[in-house]
C-alpha cells in the first residue's frame, strides 16, 4: 500500500533505544564483585553473534496510522523486511486498496535501485546499532532492584560521566525507567523508559525533542534463547530541520510468528504474498 518512507532521528533513535536495552539488560542479576563493564561487554558480543545468524521471520503485525487501524503480514528477508495489506479498520482491502498493494510489489520487485537503496539503509541502521552497542559500559547505570515472578526487575539511568558524541546517543543518554528480564533465558521480558530531559540541537535551531517523551516495549519468548517484540508503543515529539514537526508516535502489536527459510528473498516473499493471497496466511517458508 506504501513505499517505505525515509526514517527520521527520533524514528532511529526509538530502534537504537530497543535494541541498546534489550541486548544491555538482558544480563543475570550483576553481583558487588563482578565487574559491570565485562558482563555488558559479553552480552554485546552476544547479541552481536546472534544478529550475525540473521534468523528470518513471517508475522502478522497491526498498527495504528493516522485514525486508521492497519494489519499487515510481514516477511523478512535478506535484505529487508516486506509488508502486505490484510485490513483495514478490520474490514479486508477494497479492489483499489489490492491493487495499490499490487503496483507497490511490482515496483519494488522492479526496482532494483530502489531496492538497493533500501537495503543500504538498512544494512546502515544495523551497523549503527553495533555501533552504538560500545558505549552501554558507558551510557548507563543499572540498578538490580529484586525479582518479580520469575522476572528481575532492573532500574537504570544516564551516567553523568558519558559525553555523548552523536544526536542519537545524546537522546538515548535522556533515557530512564525500568526492565523486566527473564531469569530463564536471561532475556528482557518488559521495558518501560521516558526521555527524562529536552534534548537541543544547535542551541535549539536545528531542532529538538521534549521532555517526557515514552517507549514501552514487550517481547514474546518464541522458543528457547529466542524473543521477538510483540508490542511496541512509542510517543516522542520535538521539532528538526526548522519548521518541520516531529511527532513519532507508534504503536505496533505483532503476532503469528513464524520462521522463514533462511536466504529468502524479496521475491520469494512477495511470491509467498500472490500465492496466499490478501486474506490468507502465508505458509511458513521450509528449505
Amino acid at each position: 500500500m506504501r513505499m517505505p518512507k525515509p526514517k527520521y532521528l527520533l524514528d532511529r533513535v526509538s530502534r537504537l533505544a530497543i535494541f541498546l536495552l534489550v541486548t544491555g539488560l538482558g544480563l543475570p542479576s550483576v553481583l558487588p564483585s563482578e565487574p559491570t563493564g565485562t558482563l555488558v561487554k559479553e552480552a554485546c558480543y552476544n547479541a552481536i553473534r546472534q544478529r550475525e545468524a540473521k534468523s528470518l521471520w513471517s508475522y502478522r503485525v497491526e498498527r495504528q496510522e493516522g485514525n486508521h487501524i492497519i494489519l499487515e503480514q510481514v516477511i523478512e528477508t535478506v535484505d529487508l523486511p516486506v509488508t502486505h495489506l490484510l485490513a483495514v479498520d478490520g474490514h479486508a482491502p477494497t479492489v483499489a486498496q489490492l491493487k495499490e498493494e499490487d503496483d507497490r510489489h511490482s515496483s519494488l520487485l522492479k526496482n532494483s535501485a530502489g531496492q538497493s537503496a533500501l537495503k543500504k539503509e538498512h544494512d546502515d541502521d544495523s551497523k549503527k546499532m553495533e555501533e552504538m552497542l560500545r558505549i552501554i559500559p558507558e551510557a548507563f547505570v543499572f540498578q538490580d532492584q529484586g525479582k518479580q515472578r520469575g522476572l528481575e526487575k532492573i532500574a537504570f539511568h544516564p551516567n553523568a560521566d558519558f559525553k555523548p558524541k552523536t544526536y542519537e546517543q545524546r537522546v538515548l543518554h535522556t533515557l530512564v525507567g525500568t526492565a523486566f528480564i527473564d531469569l530463564q533465558d536471561k532475556q528482557i521480558a518488559r521495558i518501560s523508559a521516558t526521555l527524562a530531559q529536552r534534548v537541543e540541537f544547535g542551541l535549539g535551531l536545528l531542532g529538538r525533542v521534549d521532555k517526557g517523551g515514552s517507549m514501552n516495549i514487550t517481547r514474546t519468548r518464541l522458543s528457547e534463547g529466542v524473543w521477538q517484540v510483540s508490542k511496541e508503543k512509542i510517543d516522542f515529539s520535538g521539532r528538526m530541520a526548522i519548521f518541520k514537526s516531529l511527532n513519532r508516535r507508534k504503536y505496533e502489536q505483532r503476532s503469528d510468528f513464524r520462521p522463514v527459510a533462511p536466504g529468502t528473498t524479496v521475491a520469494q516473499a512477495l511470491d509467498e504474498f500472490e500465492k496466499n493471497g490478501s486474506a490468507g496466511s502465508p505458509k511458513t517458508f521450509r528449505q
